[in-house]
């Protein structure tokens, strides 16, 4: 191990992949929109398969990139937004089944990449917000 290595060093991808996780994201969504809106008629296994390349691909397109200034500064406000998501995430699993019992609705089995896609947007919602409050 090189002894000159920054341990706060992120490894963390380029500035410019926010804006290819946009693009992602939003074709996450195209092929669901062309079959609803040219209303083609498609299996059930088909649309499972397609609901679960949907989701993976708007979770990386949340991928996490560098700013394209990084200081110590940036990763304690990426630090605090990951702390406050995880937290959250778990606060939201040990409450939601209460809540569903409460309002008599049937309790909902969480996925993990249901948990993923909420983490990561809760974690990149708290890291604008926190960069802008700074």
């Amino acid at each position: 191990m090189d002894k000159n290595t920054n341990k706060k060093d992120l490894r963390l991808l380029p500035g410019y992949f926010k804006v290819i996780g946009l693009v992602v994201m939003i074709l996450a969504f195209v092929p669901a929109a062309i079959i609803i809106l040219m209303n083609i008629k498609i299996l059930q296994s088909q649309k499972e398969l397609l609901k679960v390349f949907t989701a993976n691909a708007f979770i990386l397109g949340l991928a996490l990139s560098k700013d394209k200034v990084e200081d110590e500064m940036t990763i304690a406000i990426r630090l605090k937004a990951m702390a406050f998501a995880f937290i959250s995430i778990v606060i939201y699993l040990i409450i939601s089944p209460f809540g569903d019992f409460l309002f008599k609705i049937p309790i909902e089995n969480l996925t993990g990449r249901h948990l993923v896609t909420v983490m990561l947007f809760e974690y990149l919602v708290m890291y604008y917000y926190l960069k802008r409050v700074r």
